[in-house]
């Protein structure tokens, strides 16, 4: 199967609101060679403040993005072809399941596109942090790492690349990729079996299947700077999240298995916490129990007991029911607790459900028709995020084409939105003034001529934001 290593630039952390500049990716086969490569930036969109201290870490000047004549839909459209020009493949980043990830799903989201395009088609994705701090921890003979300043070994990109004399061009799309495609060499080439374990976990049917197989196996978390390895046994699968629910099998289960349902629901809230929930979905850190006996020199007695409560656990169908039980109750007692207000369409990937097969219809005509049929179509979606996306990607790339009131409306919602004292999780023109007044403040103490320049650019581009947006009409 072919591996695909990624990474992004963007605009800001917020998964949300923050936009795509810069893709790049590398297409391997299995020993690594490659087979194609990939690389493409894009101006920023209508309306939205780029953060600039995000600009400054990927060193994007606002001067190269307006030079750029390749927008962000445009952008989206040329990814979403080279992945689907590459399925089925493992789409690998590095510290990319909880960020690019996430970016590139709320991103094909909003541009109506299929938001899990890394998980279908017979596609899978891993990260390689995960797989570099499992290999570290396993065997560090071959990987260094250098100490950070909380005492514990950094495992950032840039700081591998330099103690294993690995080429890196830093935060950029590419060199990041290039870079994280070495550091996966290192553990192919040194614990082939770590590689191997690795591709079994990379999509939630193969690690199920794992699960199925090995009635306890290692788990590796990582938290505070430090990774821990446990064995664990899955119990059950949680009845609302459907995540696995793991027993660590280092606490002995005895005084826990008879407890009564309220006995137990205040232990599972008690450390050392007993259960583990599994990502399946998010490439775990898990291995054969070997990984774990290794590690701590487990002794044949100490194998046999833990052999022992696996099984005593799981064959002790009452405490498992308990369990979903306390789980169930759980759920709902924060579903009830959770803040009535609106989810804006932005947000709402995860809570409004999949798009009817209409809509489904919609949007591929959509993408095919011109301009002015465009905006015909957005009319007709049946879910209001659909409508709405399909109308603000008019407003941002050709808002000709949207009738007067229409575009006013945008233009005056997006100008409260960035222009707005509160306290939002998107980026305002406020906040990037705050922003930019601290770096100001830092490059001048550091008499940094060169990034003072830069923040003013930047400044620029803002003040001119604020003086197109601070009018209620525009067309």
């Amino acid at each position: 199967m072919k591996y695909v290593f990624y990474d992004l630039e963007t605009t800001g952390k917020n998964k949300d609101w923050s936009q795509i500049i810069q893709f790049g990716a590398v297409c391997v086969d299995e020993q690594f060679n490659e087979l194609d490569r990939f690389e493409t930036r894009c101006r920023l969109k209508t309306g939205l403040v780029p953060e600039p201290e995000a600009l400054i870490v990927n060193n994007t000047s606002i001067k190269n993005l307006e030079n750029t004549n390749l927008s962000h839909y445009d952008l989206t459209k040329d990814i979403k072809r080279k992945i689907e020009n590459w399925s089925p493949a493992i789409f690998f980043g590095y510290n990319s399941i909880n960020f690019d990830e996430e970016i590139i799903r709320k991103t094909f989201f909003k541009t109506l596109f299929n938001a899990y395009v890394t998980q279908l088609e017979g596609n899978k994705r891993g990260d390689i942090l995960n797989v570099i701090r499992s290999f570290h921890n396993y065997d560090n003979t071959y990987l260094k790492t250098t100490i950070n300043s909380k005492g514990n070994s950094s495992f950032k990109l840039e700081d591998l690349a330099k103690e294993n004399q690995i080429n890196h061009k830093a935060h950029d799309a590419m060199g990041d990729v290039l870079a994280t495609i070495d550091l996966a060499k290192i553990v192919k080439k040194n614990d082939y079996d770590i590689w191997k374990q690795i591709l079994l976990t990379c999509s939630k049917k193969d690690v199920d299947n794992f699960i199925n197989l090995n009635e306890n196996f290692s788990l590796n978390e990582f938290s505070f700077g430090k990774i821990k390895t446990f064995l664990v046994t899955n119990i059950c699968n949680h009845p609302n999240y459907n995540y696995p629910q793991c027993y660590d099998l280092s606490i002995d289960p005895e005084p826990i298995l008879s407890l009564s349902y309220q006995d137990l629901k205040k232990r599972m809230k008690e450390k050392p916490k007993f259960l583990k929930t599994l990502g399946h979905n998010k490439h775990p850190s898990i291995f054969n129990n070997n990984y774990f006996f290794e590690i701590n020199n487990i002794s044949k007695t100490e194998k046999d007991l833990f052999e022992n409560r696996s099984s005593k656990i799981r064959s002790n169908k009452e405490f498992i029911e308990r369990i979903k039980l306390i789980l169930d109750e759980e759920y709902h007692d924060k579903e009830n607790l959770k803040p009535q207000n609106d989810i804006l369409a932005e947000e709402s990937l995860y809570f409004g459900g999949f798009p009817s097969n209409k809509d489904k219809n919609l949007m591929e005509e959509f993408h095919l028709s011109s301009w002015k049929d465009k905006y015909i179509i957005s009319e007709r979606f049946e879910d209001k995020r659909y409508e709405y996306f399909a109308k603000k990607i008019i407003y941002e790339e050709a808002p000709e084409n949207l009738p007067t009131e229409v575009f006013n409306k945008f233009h005056k919602q997006i100008g409260e939105q960035i222009m707005t004292l509160d306290d939002v999780p998107w980026f305002t023109i406020p906040k990037a003034y705050k922003q930019i007044d601290d770096l100001r403040n830092k490059y001048s103490i550091e008499k940094n001529n060169e990034r003072l320049n830069f923040v003013e650019e930047i400044n620029i581009y803002i003040q001119k934001m604020e003086k197109i947006y601070s009018a209620t009409k525009f067309l």
